[in-house]
């Protein structure tokens, strides 16, 4: 009897948590934050075109973090899917923040969207090596995640982001990005609405490019899921 409560409570215990799990990313943007060693995040979003980004994240150590995803286009409808070349992730928090310090961490993400194959790269770039910072600034609950990065080969230089999170009560979170900031005509601006269920798993509605030309707006669903082992 008692281990069949064990096994219950191991099971429920990342449902009904005391605080919802860390945010490893806005809409786009990577955060500072990591999961727990032994701890892990599952995200599913639906996008257009019948696309599902499947990303998985492990805590490998007490501040360091890897996963995988795997991209389907088409993987919804009538049509053939199209499965890309899985990509990997990593990130290192690096320093934990002080009171008016934000909290840093290094990072890889191989992850883009809209593969073309034509020209072996994503038409929405990956993160690439980044460098990002994450603290909360005015008012409690609203925080700040900025940082740089930089993908591929190419000279192009450093590519910037910048995001705001509001949250209230760990059940509703407004998120507000300004991404892929290198040549103003080519950021964009992405907002979006979270919905924690329980603490452990989350809704998104996410709205990417609301500022840019018709054909790259875009409507997104993203089911969240954070636990341990």
């Amino acid at each position: 009897m008692k281990a069949k409560i064990a096994l219950v409570s191991l099971f429920l215990s990342p449902v009904f948590g005391q605080a919802a799990a860390p945010i490893i990313h806005l809409i786009d943007l990577p955060t500072a934050e990591v999961v727990d060693r032994y701890g892990y995040d599952a995200s599913f979003r639906f996008y257009g075109g019948g696309g599902m980004l499947a990303k998985g994240t492990f805590g490998v150590f007490s501040r360091f973090n890897m996963g995988l995803g795997l991209d389907a286009e088409g993987f919804i409808g009538s049509g053939s899917a199209d499965f890309n070349t899985p990509t990997i992730h990593a990130r290192w928090r690096v320093f934990d923040g002080r009171r008016y310090w934000p909290a840093i961490a290094i990072g890889y993400d191989g992850q883009g969207a809209y593969y073309n194959d034509k020209e072996g790269e994503y038409r929405l770039p990956e993160k690439g090596v980044y460098l990002v910072g994450s603290g909360e600034v005015f008012v409690p609950n609203l925080s700040l995640h900025a940082g740089i990065n930089k993908f591929g080969f190419k000279d192009d230089g450093l590519y910037g982001f910048a995001g705001l999170r509001y949250a209230w009560q760990d059940t509703l979170g407004l998120r507000l990005e300004w991404d892929n900031v290198h040549y103003m005509e080519e950021s964009r601006v992405n907002a979006g609405v979270e919905l924690w269920v329980t603490p452990s798993f989350s809704v998104e509605f996410d709205f990417r490019d609301l500022l840019g030309p018709g054909y790259d707006r875009e409507r997104m669903v993203r089911f969240s899921y954070a636990g341990g082992f």
